[in-house]
C-alpha cells in the first residue's frame, strides 16, 4: 500500500483556510478560490484532497456544498469530504456530485444506530474522523468535549461496520509543531483498521516518519503545504 499524502482544503465563508488548533478566531486565508486550489494540488501530482467544511461542522450542516461539488467536478483525483454532515440524504448528495469518501465527526458519537446503517448502505467509502484533544474525543467543530476516548470509541465504531478513521491530534493541528508521533502509534496500533494521521505534519521528515507507524495509511497536510515546509511529494 502506497502511503498517501493528502492535501487540505479547509473551507470557512468560501475561502480556503487554516485555524490554530481549531480556533475560528485564529483563520489564516489562503485563497478566495477553494476549486483553483484544488487544481494546484492535483497539478502538484497529489493522488486525494482532503476538504472539510468548517461553517458545516460548527453549525452542524453542510455550509459550502456548492463548493464540494464544483471540486469535485473540477478534478480528477478523488476527494474525501467531512464537516457538518449528519443524515443519509445529505450523504447521498455528497457522492452523487462525484465525491469518493465521506468522514463523520459528531454523528459517528451520538447515532451508533445510523453508522451501521450508513455502513450498510455504502460500505468503506464512510469514514470516521477522531478529533481528540489529550486522548479525549472532541465534536461540533471541536467545540465539544464528550466523555469518550480516542481507542474505545474506534472500536465500537468498528463493531458497527466502520473500516477506516482520520485521527486528528486538535492541540497539533495547524502550529506547524510535528504531529503527535507517540499518539497516534497509541491509536493506530489499538485497532485493526487504517488510520490517516492529521495534525501538526510540518516536514517532509515527519511524513517519513509517519509512513512506518503499522496501520497509518497516509497523512493530511495543510498549512505546511500553504507555507512551503514541505517540498512537493509526489503519491506515485
Amino acid at each position: 500500500m502506497n502511503f498517501e499524502v493528502i492535501p487540505a482544503i479547509d473551507l470557512l465563508s468560501g475561502k480556503c483556510v487554516r485555524l490554530e488548533k481549531g480556533n475560528y478566531e485564529k483563520v489564516t486565508v489562503y485563497s478566495d478560490d477553494p476549486v483553483e486550489m484544488a487544481k494546484k494540488w492535483e497539478g502538484q501530482g497529489y493522488k486525494r484532497i482532503h476538504v472539510v467544511d468548517l461553517d458545516g461542522a460548527r453549525e452542524g450542516r453542510p455550509r459550502n456544498i456548492g463548493i464540494i461539488k464544483s471540486i469535485a467536478k473540477n478534478v480528477g483525483v478523488p476527494i474525501q469530504v467531512g464537516g457538518g454532515i449528519r443524515d443519509i440524504d445529505t450523504i447521498k448528495e455528497i457522492f452523487d456530485s462525484g465525491v469518493s469518501r465521506v468522514m463523520l465527526g459528531t454523528v459517528a458519537f451520538e447515532n451508533l444506530s445510523l453508522i451501521k446503517t450508513l455502513c450498510e448502505l455504502f460500505g468503506d467509502k464512510i469514514a470516521v474522523s477522531i478529533d481528540a484533544k489529550k486522548d479525549i474525543v472532541l465534536t461540533k467543530g471541536w467545540l465539544e468535549k464528550t466523555s469518550l476516548k480516542a481507542v474505545d470509541a474506534a472500536k465500537k465504531l468498528m463493531a458497527m461496520g466502520i473500516k477506516r478513521f482520520v485521527y486528528t491530534d486538535i492541540s497539533r493541528d495547524g502550529m506547524m509543531s510535528g504531529p503527535n508521533f507517540s499518539g497516534i502509534k497509541r491509536f493506530s496500533s489499538s485497532i485493526n483498521a487504517p488510520v490517516i494521521a492529521s495534525g501538526g505534519v510540518t516536514t517532509n521528515e515527519d511524513i517519513a516518519k509517519l509512513s512506518k507507524i503499522p496501520n497509518v495509511e497516509g497523512c493530511i497536510v495543510g498549512r505546511a503545504l500553504y507555507e512551503g515546509t514541505i517540498r512537493n511529494v509526489l503519491n506515485d
